[in-house]
């Protein structure tokens, strides 16, 4: 019997670019499941240079970008946009993830509790999950790994709740 394969993961902005400011998108194309990013997030990401990265990823094939949504993943987006007031970003993400199946990658606590309001069984992730998965697939050892957590901490605003998972 055939693996079966690892379903994809949708990016929100915060996690894309949580990798891009380290600039190691490289590593999301070792990630084990396909990664996709909605023409929202890719709409939220302002910076020339990051932007000129994710591009590049683009081209690389390390990140699928997900142009347009089915008609139930506007009626979800629009849903969350109504009634959550999350941004459109998280929104894209949710709605391809509660459609399709997939793994919905967020930061933001305000989106998931959204997403399980609507959908409990929704699967997500945030930039830890991502990390601890490079490490079970070889691509990344526990030190690089925290070593990106605290460069993340004391370069870019983003102080990670789960270090000790790395320990």
């Amino acid at each position: 019997m055939a693996a079966r394969a690892a379903a994809p993961v949708v990016l929100d902005t915060s996690v894309l670019l949580n990798f891009v400011k380290l600039d190691r998108l490289e590593l999301l194309g070792r990630v084990g499941m396909p990664v996709t990013v909605p023409d929202q997030v890719l709409g939220e990401v302002l910076v020339p240079a990051q932007r000129q990265a994710v591009a590049a990823a683009v081209k690389r094939h390390l990140l699928r970008p997900l142009r347009g949504m089915a008609p139930e993943e506007l009626a979800w987006f629009a849903q969350f946009r109504r009634d959550d007031r999350i941004g459109a970003g998280e929104c894209a993400v949710l709605a391809v993830a509660a459609h399709r199946g997939w793994t919905a990658a967020l930061q933001d606590r305000k989106a998931q509790a959204a997403g399980r309001r609507r959908r409990p069984s929704l699967r997500y992730c945030e930039t830890e999950d991502l990390l601890l998965a490079l490490i079970r697939s070889g691509a990344l050892d526990r030190r690089e790994a925290r070593r990106m957590l605290e460069e993340w901490a004391q370069r870019h605003h983003f102080a990670s709740r789960r270090r000790n998972e790395f320990d």
